[in-house]
C-alpha cells in the first residue's frame, strides 16, 4: 500500500472540501470572493427555511460534513469562491483561494446530461474539437480544430473554461494551481493537467481514465512534458470505487491511494467521515480489482467494437440518472445500447465460466 505523505493528505483534503461544497452549489448562489464560511451558513439557513431547494438526507450530509470541516479547520472558513460557472451545457466548476494565496480549482461530477460523454471518452474513436484561443498575461491556448482528436465535448469545454479564467484572473505558473475534481470532475481534472503548464498538482477523487488511444495521443503530442505532468497527477479513491479503473490511468502507479470506505462506494463523502478528513488508507478493495480487470479487457477492444459497450452502458446510466436529454446532441440507438450491453455482460461472464 502506498503510504500518501502528510503534505499532500492534508493538501489533497482541502480539495476535497472544496469539491463537495460543488454538489450543493446549485442551492443558494453565492457572491463573488465570498467566504466559505458564509456559503455554509448560506445553505444553512436555506435547509432551515425549506423556501428554494428539497433538501434530501444525502444533501443534509454532505452540509453537515462542511460545517464540521470549517470548525475543526478554521483556515477553511476563510477561503474565498470565485468563478463559479454552472452551464447548461453541462459543466459545474470554480476556484477558492485559500489564506496562503494558493489557488484551487474545482470539477464537479458527472451532470444530468454527461452520461454518453463518459462513454466516448472511454470508446477509441476519434471526433473533431475545436479549442479556443485565450491571450492575456501570458496565456495562450492557440484555437485550432483537431480532425482526430480523443477529447469528448465535455473535456474540451473543461480546458476552454479553465484558459478562459485563468486569462481572465492573469494565472501563470507562479500561481501554482491545483485542479481537482469528483468522478467525471475528476477526469475533466486530469485532462486539463496533461494540457496545461500552468497546473502545479491535480487530484482526481474517483475519476475515470481515458481511452488508450487518447493516452497516446497525449503522449505524441508533449514529448517528455508528458512525463514531467502526470508526475503530479494523483487517484485518490474509496477502497471499492468502480469508476476510477475505467479506462487507462494517466498518473503513474505510485500516485494511486485508496481509502477505507463506511458508508458507500462512489460517493464523494464516502472517503471522509463526518468531519471532512479522509478515512483510513486501505488497499484497493476486491470489486474496485474485478471492475478492473473487465475494464483492461474492454481497452483491449477495437475501438469500432468497443464504442458499442461503453456508449450502450452509458446510455442506460443516462435514461436512469440523467433526468433528461443528453447534451451536445448526443444519442445512442436502441440497437446500439443492446449490443453495447451484450458485450458488457459477455465481459462481466468471462470472469466467472
Amino acid at each position: 500500500m502506498n503510504h500518501l505523505p502528510d503534505n499532500i493528505l492534508k493538501k489533497t483534503n482541502e480539495a476535497a472540501i472544496y469539491n463537495l461544497y460543488l454538489y450543493l452549489a446549485h442551492i443558494t448562489a453565492p457572491a463573488e470572493n465570498a467566504a466559505l464560511q458564509s456559503i455554509i451558513t448560506d445553505l444553512e439557513i436555506n435547509l432551515k427555511s425549506g423556501a428554494t431547494h428539497t433538501w434530501n438526507s444525502r444533501d443534509i450530509y454532505r452540509l453537515s460534513i462542511l460545517i464540521n470541516a470549517v470548525k475543526h479547520c478554521p483556515f477553511l472558513a476563510k477561503s474565498k469562491i470565485s468563478n463559479l460557472t454552472t452551464s447548461k451545457s453541462g459543466l459545474t466548476a470554480c476556484s477558492f483561494t485559500n489564506q496562503h494565496g494558493e489557488t484551487f480549482v474545482a470539477f464537479r461530477g458527472t451532470g444530468k446530461g454527461e452520461w454518453i460523454d463518459n462513454g466516448e471518452g472511454l470508446s477509441g474513436v476519434p471526433e473533431e474539437n475545436t479549442y479556443k484561443t485565450y491571450e492575456k498575461s501570458g496565456i495562450v491556448l492557440s484555437r485550432k480544430t483537431l480532425k482526430h482528436d480523443y477529447a469528448t465535448d465535455q473535456q474540451v469545454e473543461a480546458l476552454n473554461w479553465f484558459y478562459s479564467i485563468a486569462a481572465k484572473n492573469g494565472w501563470t505558473k507562479d500561481n501554482k494551481i491545483t485542479l481537482s475534481g469528483h468522478s467525471k470532475g475528476g477526469n475533466k481534472a486530469q485532462f486539463v493537467a496533461i494540457h496545461s503548464d500552468l497546473v502545479d498538482s491535480c487530484y482526481s477523487f474517483d475519476g475515470q481514465g481515458f481511452s488508450t488511444e487518447a493516452l497516446e495521443s497525449f503522449k505524441t503530442q508533449y514529448g517528455e512534458k508528458f512525463e514531467v505532468r502526470t508526475q503530479n497527477i494523483y487517484s485518490f479513491s474509496t477502497d471499492n470505487d468502480y469508476v476510477n479503473v475505467l479506462g487507462a490511468r494517466l498518473m503513474p502507479q505510485n500516485n494511486i491511494y485508496y481509502f477505507e470506505s463506511h458508508m458507500g462506494f462512489h460517493y464523494l463523502e464516502d472517503m471522509l467521515n463526518v468531519n471532512g478528513r479522509f478515512n483510513l488508507q486501505s488497499e484497493q478493495g476486491e470489486l474496485s480489482l474485478y471492475v478492473e480487470t473487465i475494464s483492461k479487457k474492454l481497452m483491449g477492444m477495437p475501438p469500432h467494437i468497443r464504442k458499442y459497450a461503453t456508449l450502450g452502458v452509458m446510455n442506460i446510466f443516462q435514461r436512469f440518472l440523467g433526468e433528461g436529454a443528453a447534451l451536445n446532441g448526443d444519442m445512442v440507438s436502441f440497437e446500439q445500447t443492446i449490443i453495447g450491453m451484450g458485450i458488457a455482460v459477455d465481459l462481466l461472464l468471462s470472469e466467472f465460466y
